[in-house]
């Protein structure tokens, strides 16, 4: 104790300035995975009109189940998501979006999948709530987002789409 006091007047005599490390932060984006294009193609309209069906007849559009984001959020797997980009982890990836459908299914069986217009293949990251009478016009939800990046849940209405295709299996 006795060495410190000692050293005290000395350390204030001496008028020492004491620098940090300069500190630059720098934030490249290296994210360079292919977008799914939902989101450039789907093109939603007003679900409150009637759509023509593709037989010519006026169809009335169904509204999403009021329970669905409740039902999706409850099985949520954190686990899952982060492990649902189908480039890095292949047929595994699918576990997230195959336990939401499966479990919106059970309450109502128009949920399924989304077909991506542009390739025909089944959405990577989007749901699909068969709205009509047939497997087109289809409400889309997009329940991952940033699906190659930093997945995480969520629940993005898309909107409803008469020209959207559904299927209830994405084999």
């Amino acid at each position: 104790m006795r060495k410190i006091l000692f050293l005290l007047p000395l350390l204030l005599a001496c008028n020492i300035n004491v620098a940090g490390p300069t500190i630059d932060n720098t934030n490249t984006n290296t994210n360079n995975a292919s977008n799914d294009s939902h989101d450039t193609t789907f093109a939603p309209s007003n679900p409150s009109a009637p759509t023509t069906g593709p037989t010519g007849e006026q169809e009335t559009v169904l509204p999403l189940p009021s329970n669905a984001q409740a039902v999706a959020t409850s099985v949520v797997n954190r686990d899952a998501v982060a492990k649902s980009c189908q480039d890095v982890y292949g047929e595994a990836a699918w576990q997230f979006m195959d336990t939401v459908v499966g479990a919106l299914r059970k309450t109502d069986a128009r949920w399924g999948y989304l077909i991506k217009p542009n390739t025909g293949q089944v959405s990577r990251d989007v749901i699909a709530y068969r709205a009509t009478n047939d497997n087109i016009g289809a409400w889309g939800v997009d329940i991952i987002i940033d699906q190659c990046g930093h997945p995480s849940f969520g629940w993005g209405v898309i909107g409803f789409d008469p020209t959207a295709q559904w299927t209830g299996t994405r084999f």
